[in-house]
């Protein structure tokens, strides 16, 4: 029988020594050395002939066994990963234990899974290497495992209102991992370097990556984990550093990129710029022999790359000049109706036709408002066909150096570690999106940051079968984020906006003041409305206990960690405008008339959210039979929402009023007011999550099933259930960044004017202006209520969320079955089914939607009119539409854990590796259902089943091979030298069916009025489907629709439209990455490999994607095919191993 360890940072050996008849040898001695470090570990073997090597660091090992009577045998080259769980049943031989036998690892050989039940595979260093990288990143690895998204769905479009959501991708450009693993939301994914939580916990994704030559392995646990690891349930990724040895070694590297390598983008009109090189090294060795070793790192990246912004939607040249053909909209109300009339010289009524007002479509300059006839200029002219615009002639720039330095000794404590990483950057990015910035030329940000991380591990081993392993971390990020740069030092008033004191925008950062931000359909303009200072901190500590006793083995442990998110936000500081044609029904007809949808502007001052975490586990490897094992387990989860340190945070609870602050509105509550946490939401103690799986190694003699399932070890059949709890994420209360009283989110309560947005442009109310804007004290208490606050400068409130004060952690029931078969010693199949469903997922529902059938009734009320003053026939007054807060509320939505989500899959991966060669081919089928993919997309108050659509990642048919394959040169000539030996082709191949087109109906012809969630500028809205057949197109090169456009309307008024928010799916995946690669060997200890990279190496034009397709209705390309992915792109590389 054999038992064996689990191990954080490294993996452990286990198994039985045994005769020739198979019974236990008691007694007997094992030796175990690490090849590298010279390290020994030592085991005895108990009365069942069982010995364990539990947490060992990862690496190749010897192994010397000896027994009275029997010959020594020496077992060689076993290789130990992260995560892993080596068995090894020792037989030895009669004779004399001075004869010793040698067993070398057989090459090339894969291993059946017989004692863990979890899903998930090691990449080693050598893998990393080998296959093409577009940035040399580990985390561009993670989708080469079934399960795995390849890219993310997030759009810089899906959370942007919120300062703390400023797009933090490490090393300045660098892929964070946020890939939906197993159907699970892309922030649900845990990252550890060296046992260390590096998750960036705003956006979910890792907050470091170290160089990819200072990774020694890396493991991506996709699927029913053991309960030692926690908080997250979607992946665990963990990543372990190269250590020095005995031997001196390293590497220098140089990876160079031309322009004139590369092809042109599908939509470019030119090739785009792309100029790379990155370079470094690596270098390791022993400081005291046998004692103290060491291993740093360095990295340097430099590029320049134009950036595309695919096909965009702009203006027609009749538009330019005033000449619309579309005008479908109404004159909104009297006081828009009198300034017409002024303009125009003739006549015009409230709730005339657009179409009368402005015969054959021609709008006179005489009624262009002065900042929408300036604004006007700075949208790109068409350059495609008329309407259309593409460009890759902005580049992105980016400086990033980085590097790391490990020790590594043995002490009187035990064996310790030291590790510290460091990674500056600089990113000029033309098309900020993520800060809510432009998506065409001209109004770039800068992105500056440090992360470092500074770890401590120590693993004593307390007797042979119990080892104890520690570990501390500090983990800190200090980013600058979306800083303006173009488009800045262009006043306001030049621009033709009024004056504050008119009605006009506050200048509230003057040093940013330029180009006002606007929201078109298609695209977005002007200065970025998102520039902050963020400060992340995170301190880390684990311990766990491993113990084996007979054929169980035993662990306990837990993790705690502090989490800081220190804000100092200028967010939507000089105001941003959404123009969907909310007026005319045009959006570029709106602009020249100056009536937008709608105007916000911020004012929020420093916030600073706090997190701890606690997370205990108790688990048992049993192994109840030879051929069973049984792992069963408990994990305690203590997760916790969020608070601010100064209590700068607000929820909503119907009929409580603020005893903090006695003015505001009834409902509005703030942390600690009474039965109001600092959390807002309570803390529960009870979320304990069972773990238990079973693996089956079968065993027939003979017939049918033994030709089924091979010899004893060829097969498993694997089994597993468990809970996993997951963090709530920081996001859900960082959207609340200017929440009244600690700061002002103000949002228009109607259309406003372009020039005066404080004007409602239906009425002409004056809603007067609210900034700038004081910020209250600190120092309140219930003995010291704050009775100063003017509320009357917030109501109604509006625009601003709230955490739900009855959240609860989100959580996750995973289930597989997984069977395993060796076909032959070099060939493994795995078919796995997989599935889980999820509960209590973060999402946003409106907490104060319109009343459709009151606004029906109301004479003038309409789409974004929600919140503007009506008379019924009766002469009765309504303060807007809206239902749930009161009239003292405008559009808020509540962030609840109320969403659920659902996941099926049939995975299969077959494994070959011999000869030099490596390949791995896997096929997932699969289908992903939730109601809602990130915190942005929002939820129906009125109909769960409304927003119950497939998720943004599902992908139906999903196929990824990788190989590493030595090439027969030397064969083919005949000869053996410098120039035939050590060639060498790797790669990746993908194909995949698309992902699923998003539709959007930003109209609010709902009348719901959902526009202003805190989060972005999306409606809940979708079209109305007609019913007929939506005629897929998936190949863009043939310039039409990716689908029917005709068979989509907008909705009725009143009513959500019927479509899904994801329905059909678009355009799919068919990439090759190829890696050719020829070593020169320089002595017996130095080469140099001499690398070509190809990515899309046969220039596919591909038109994947969740933004490929333009899902909008409003937007004139709606339909339209508009983003392609990258066209082929090369590098060369050449690298120094000594």
């Amino acid at each position: 029988m054999v038992v064996h360890l689990w191990a954080a940072t490294g993996g452990s050996i286990s198994g039985a020594v045994v005769d020739q008849s198979g019974a236990g040898i008691t007694g007997a001695t094992l030796t175990l050395v690490n090849n590298g470090q010279k390290t020994t570990y030592h085991a005895a073997t108990n009365g069942q002939g069982l010995f364990s090597f539990p947490n060992l660091p990862v690496g190749h090992y010897d192994l010397t066994t000896a027994a009275p009577g029997f010959s020594t045998q020496r077992n060689r080259e076993l290789s130990v990963d992260t995560d892993s769980a080596l068995q090894l049943d020792i037989k030895l031989t009669m004779g004399s234990d001075a004869q010793t036998v040698d067993v070398e690892a057989e090459t090339g050989s894969i291993h059946v899974e017989t004692s863990s039940t979890h899903l998930g595979e090691v990449v080693s260093a050598a893998e990393m290497t080998a296959l093409p990288l577009n940035g040399r990143s580990y985390t561009d690895l993670l989708a080469i495992q079934p399960g795995v998204a390849p890219i993310s769905t997030l759009l810089p479009s899906s959370v942007i209102m919120a300062g703390v959501t400023g797009g933090i991708d490490p090393s300045g450009d660098a892929n964070p991992g946020n890939l939906s693993i197993n159907g699970q939301r892309e922030s649900a994914n845990g990252f550890m370097v060296n046992g260390i939580d590096v998750q960036e916990h705003m956006n979910g994704g890792a907050s470091i990556i170290p160089n990819l030559d200072s990774i020694e392995e890396f493991r991506v646990l996709t699927n029913n984990f053991d309960p030692e690891y926690g908080n997250y349930d979607g992946g665990i990724v963990t990543v372990v550093s190269k250590t020095g040895n005995n031997h001196l070694h390293g590497s220098a590297f140089e990876f160079f990129r031309n322009t004139a390598l590369d092809a042109r983008g599908y939509f470019d009109p030119t090739r785009s710029a792309y100029n790379q090189n990155q370079f470094g090294g690596a270098i390791g060795g022993p400081v005291f022999k046998d004692k103290i070793f060491f291993f740093t790192d360095y990295q340097g990246t430099r590029t320049t790359q134009g950036i595309s912004t695919g096909q965009v939607s702009v203006p027609t040249n009749a538009q330019r000049g005033g000449t619309f053909d579309d005008l479908t909209g109404f004159v909104s109300g009297p006081y828009l109706a009198s300034l017409l009339t002024q303009e125009l010289g003739y006549g015009v009524s409230s709730g005339e036709a657009y179409t009368q007002v402005f015969p054959h479509g021609n709008i006179p300059q005489s009624t262009w408002s002065a900042p929408g006839k300036t604004l006007l200029g700075y949208i790109p002219v068409s350059n495609i066909r008329d309407g259309e615009f593409s460009s890759s002639a902005n580049s992105q720039t980016v400086r990033d150096d980085k590097g790391s330095a490990r020790l590594d000794g043995n002490s009187r404590l035990g064996q310790l570690n030291g590790y510290y990483f460091v990674d500056d950057y600089r990113l000029d990015n033309p098309y900020p999106g993520s800060v809510a910035g432009a998506s065409i030329p001209g109004f770039d940000a800068l992105y500056i940051g440090r992360a470092q991380l500074l770890s401590l591990g120590l693993t004593n081993i307390i007797r042979s079968n119990t080892v104890n392993e520690l570990h501390v971390g500090l983990l800190r990020n200090n980013n600058i984020i979306g800083q303006p740069k173009g488009g800045i030092g262009v006043s306001l008033a030049s621009q033709g906006f009024a004056p504050s004191a008119n009605g006009g925008i506050y200048v509230q950062a003057p040093q940013f003041e330029g180009v006002e931000n606007v929201t078109f359909p298609s695209f977005v303009m002007g200065v970025p409305i998102t520039n902050e200072t963020q400060i992340n901190n995170t301190y880390y500590v684990s311990d766990g206990l491993s113990r084996a006793i007979g054929s169980h083995t035993f662990k306990v442990g837990g993790q705690f960690h502090i989490d800081q998110v220190n804000e100092h936000p200028n967010a939507t500081f000089n105001g941003t405008f959404n123009i969907n044609g909310t007026e005319t029904g045009d959006p570029y007809a709106d602009l020249l008339l100056g009536t937008p949808s709608n105007f916000t502007q911020s004012s929020g001052q420093p916030f600073y959210l706090r997190n701890r975490y606690v997370g205990l586990y108790a688990q048992d490897s049993w192994r109840a039979r030879n051929d069973l094992v049984v792992n069963i387990g408990l994990r305690w989860d203590r997760i916790m929402p969020w608070w601010e340190k100064y209590n700068q945070l607000q929820t909503y609870i119907a009929g409580q009023q603020s005893v903090l602050y006695p003015g505001a509105p009834p409902g509005f509550v703030v942390a600690g007011d009474p039965g109001v946490p600092r959390t807002l939401a309570p803390t529960t103690n009870k979320n304990f999550a069972p773990r238990i799986g079973l693996a089956y190694s079968p065993k027939f003699q003979n017939g049918l099933w033994s030709r089924i399932f091979g010899a004893s070890g060829q097969s498993s059949i694997r089994a597993s259930y468990g809970i996993f709890y997951t963090a709530i994420p920081g996001l859900t209360t960082g959207i609340m960044y200017a929440v009244p009283p600690f700061g002002y989110n103000y949002l228009s309560p109607g259309p406003p004017l372009l020039a005066q947005p404080f004007i409602t442009a239906a009425t002409g109310l004056n809603n007067g202006q609210r900034f700038p804007f004081p910020f209250p004290s600190h120092h309140i208490s219930i003995s010291n209520p704050d009775s100063n606050v003017n509320w009357d400068n917030f109501t109604p409130i509006a625009a601003d969320p709230f955490f739900d004060h009855a959240a609860r952690a989100p959580y996750t029931d995973n289930y597989m079955l997984s069977i395993q078969r060796q076909i032959t010693s070099q060939t493994l199949l795995t078919v796995s089914y997989v599935g889980n469903q999820g509960h209590h997922i973060f999402t946003l529902a409106s907490a104060n939607p319109g009343n459709q059938g009151l606004c029906l009734s109301l004479p003038g009320c309409g789409p974004f009119g929600e919140d503007s003053p009506y008379t019924d026939g009766s002469g009765k007054t309504y303060q807007g539409t809206r239902a749930g807060q009161g009239p003292l509320y405008g559009e808020n939505t509540a962030d609840k854990s109320i969403a659920n989500s659902n996941y099926n899959a049939m995975q299969t991966t077959l494994r070959y590796h011999a000869h030099g060669s490596e390949v791995s081919l896997s096929y997932t089928y699969a289908k992903s259902i939730d109601q809602g993919s990130n915190l942005g997309e929002q939820f129906d108050p009125l109909d769960a089943r409304h927003t119950r659509a497939i998720s943004a990642w599902d992908m139906k048919h999903a196929f990824i091979g990788s190989y590493q394959v030595a090439l027969p040169v030397t064969t083919l000539f005949h000869r053996s030298n410098r120039l035939t030996a050590d060639w060498s082709l790797s790669g990746t191949a993908r194909f995949a069916s698309g992902f699923p087109v998003t539709l959007y109906d930003n109209s609010d012809d709902s009348l719901l009025g959902t526009l202003g969630n805190g989060a972005n500028n999306y409606l809940l809205d979708t079209p109305r489907y007609l019913g007929g057949p939506l005629k897929i197109n998936t190949n863009g090169r043939t310039g039409r629709h990716a689908f029917d456009t005709a068979q989509f309307a907008y909705e009725t008024r009143g009513q959500l439209g019927n479509a899904k928010r994801r329905m059909f799916y678009g355009p799919g995946i068919d990439n090759y990455d190829i890696t050719f690669k020829k070593g020169l060997r320089l002595t017996e200890g130095a080469s140099i490999d001499l690398r070509m990279e190809a990515f899309n190496v046969f220039n596919h034009a591909q038109f994947y994607g969740p933004a490929s397709v333009d899902g909008q209705i409003e937007d004139p390309a709606f339909g339209a095919i508009g983003h392609a992915a990258d066209p082929r792109l090369m590098q060369l590389a050449a690298k120094f191993n000594f």
